[in-house]
């Protein structure tokens, strides 16, 4: 990131900065002309930062920058000028250029500028990183979405995965915190060290304890040889507690010391335990609540919940239904090796379902409707009955195919349901519905007469 270009036609110029800047230990190529400049940011591959002239014997900047801008988007540019010409100054910053500096210029001024574009490239660099990184868990079918919502979360995980903060997950049953769990560990700098999933709610109260922090041997009845427990496992890297909202009150207190300060005591010990370890916690249930109510303590709140996702059940990111109905059908057409397909109107009654198991249900709802196929093409029939009998709104071409009736008839239906639907989001003021239809107020008045008799 310290290897610099600077081109510009005043030899004088190029000299002191190279002098300069060499001295504060960067990397100098100069450049006098628009051609030598492109043959010196093709030769030195290690250049990151570029400063361009406005004007150039054999070329202007801006179109120097337009050039270099499409062929190098990894790199920097600004531009240098001794017109203060706000109107090129605009043209430079939306042509691409990082920054704009007037000439002449200080030695101090040019370095503020190339500390902050190398401090602009590393944050650049280590977002690829993570976009690679994230890119290739979902490609392993990890974390998948489009939704909007679901890019919002990606880019919340993206930010948070390389902290030590404490994550608390939150949403129903299904919708893949779990994954998500797993990819933020994947994502950050403990990816190498374990990741430790714990069901809190499959652990019988009695046994949580030795199960998260070790026992000693012959601590409890059954304890024939000591145990070091999950957090002990999950040392350098992170432990995953799903279903937090299930532990009892008591021993909500114990884990209160091991999220405060990462220490704890084995089961029939006297010694401390030390570990260095990522808390995620999931749960379905309002922990809110339950603090208001007295189930949960709060200060264990406070600490789990530095940072809160919430994850959306299905139904609210419908979306993101037809991207991971293709996933899981990818899955069953490399395990088969048949071709699986989906009409468009199955699709459309798959996005309608409510999905109260979300996720995991559509995953399942998939796996079965393959089996039951009579070939690659799936049917309404494969689905089980909730989904069967899933009321939607059929497709124009299923209507003209079905329903028998004219073009006419159909196209004045459709009006029909489209100005009822506007009337009622609107809430039954005609103003607001006629500006979503798109035509005046007297329009509706008119339509609503001739097909409601509304009028």
């Amino acid at each position: 990131m310290n290897s610099i270009l600077i081109v510009d036609d005043e030899s004088k110029l190029l000299k002191i900065f190279q002098s300069s800047l060499t001295k504060k230990n960067y990397t100098i190529y100069t450049a006098a002309n628009g051609q030598e400049a492109r043959r010196k940011i093709y030769e030195q591959d290690d250049i990151s930062i570029v400063f361009l002239d406005l004007k150039l014997p054999d070329c202007s900047g801006l179109d120097l920058l337009q050039e270099f801008v499409s062929v190098y988007p990894t790199k920097i540019f600004i531009m240098m000028t001794a017109y203060g010409n706000i109107e090129n100054a605009v043209i430079a910053m939306k042509t691409g250029a990082f920054d704009y500096i007037v000439k002449p210029v200080k030695l101090h001024e040019i370095i503020v500028v190339i500390e902050k574009a190398i401090e602009w490239l590393k944050v650049k660099q280590e977002n690829h990183i993570l976009k690679e990184k994230l890119k290739r868990s979902e490609t392993n079918g990890e974390l998948l979405g489009t939704s909007k919502v679901m890019k919002q979360i990606l880019l919340l995980i993206e930010r948070v995965s390389n902290t030590n903060a404490n994550v608390l997950l939150e949403g129903e049953s299904g919708t893949g915190k779990s994954m998500i769990a797993e990819a933020m560990h994947k994502l950050s700098d403990r990816s190498h060290a374990p990741f430790i999933p714990v069901n809190c709610a499959s652990i019988p109260e009695q046994l949580l304890e030795s199960e998260l922090f070790g026992h000693e041997k012959g601590s409890f009845t059954g304890a024939v040889s000591a145990r070091k427990g999950k957090f002990v496992a999950a040392n350098g890297g992170t432990i995953f507690l799903d279903e937090i909202g299930e532990i009892t009150p008591a021993f909500q207190a114990k884990l209160l010391q091991v999220t405060q300060n990462k220490t704890f005591i084995p089961v029939g010990s006297d010694s401390i335990k030390q570990v260095e370890v990522r808390i995620i916690t999931a749960t379905n249930r309002n922990l809110k609540k339950m603090v208001e109510e007295g189930k949960f303590r709060e200060d264990l709140f406070y600490r789990l919940n530095i940072v809160d996702i919430y994850i959306p059940p299905l139904r609210e990111r419908k979306d993101d239904i037809p991207l991971l109905v293709n996933k899981f059908l990818d899955k069953h057409r490399k395990k088969y090796e048949r071709d699986y397909q989906i009409s468009g109107e199955l699709m459309r009654i798959l996005i309608n379902y409510q999905w109260p198991g979300n996720v995991r249900e559509l995953e399942n709802a998939i796996e079965r409707a393959v089996v039951l196929a009579q070939d690659q093409q799936l049917s309404i029939d494969d689905f089980h009955r909730e989904i069967r009998e899933v009321n939607y709104e059929p497709s124009v071409e299923t209507n003209l195919q079905e329903s028998g009736k004219s073009l006419p008839e159909q196209m004045e239906d459709i009006e029909k349901k489209l100005i009822l639907k506007a009337l009622d989001d609107a809430l039954g003021q005609q103003s607001v519905a006629a500006r979503k239809l798109g035509i005046s107020r007297q329009s509706l008045l008119y339509k609503m007469n001739k097909f409601f008799n509304l009028i």
